[in-house]
């Protein structure tokens, strides 16, 4: 249960790196034409090793994990910024804390590396109960 206190951990999941294939698929289904990622010529390039997974599927882990922690209808924004790239079949921990608690929450967003790397920080903020149907 969710008791709404500043610094409360909210989540901490990890979430397994995503394949080439799942980058790629990503890519088709949001119709990103970057293709730093899907080809590794293009990505080397651009200065990376290999191709990179796109911002948005970690956006989409963080909906994912607070609409099963918190009930769709409570979610209101969801705001990410990528601070550093990720690479096929890298794992990220995923975390989110309340950080203010008033109307609504604020939780505070971070997603890393194994390694500690930063990869996403941001904010959600979502109503302290449930929408009434």
């Amino acid at each position: 249960m969710l008791n709404e206190e500043v610094g409360q951990l909210v989540f901490e999941r990890q979430v397994s790196g995503a394949t080439r294939d799942a980058i790629a698929m990503f890519s088709a289904a949001t119709e990103d034409p970057n293709p730093i990622h899907v080809d590794d010529g293009f990505a080397k390039e651009c200065g990376f090793p290999q191709v990179i997974q796109q911002g948005p599927m970690t956006t989409a882990h963080f909906a994912r994990l607070l609409v099963e922690r918190l009930g769709r209808q409570r979610l209101k924004v969801l705001d990410l910024t990528f601070t550093a790239p990720v690479f096929p079949h890298e794992a990220l921990a995923l975390t989110a804390k309340v950080a203010k608690v008033e109307d609504d929450l604020t939780l505070d967003l971070t997603a890393a590396k194994q390694d500690g790397t930063v990869t996403a920080k941001g904010f959600a903020i979502v109503s302290r109960t449930p929408a009434r149907k």
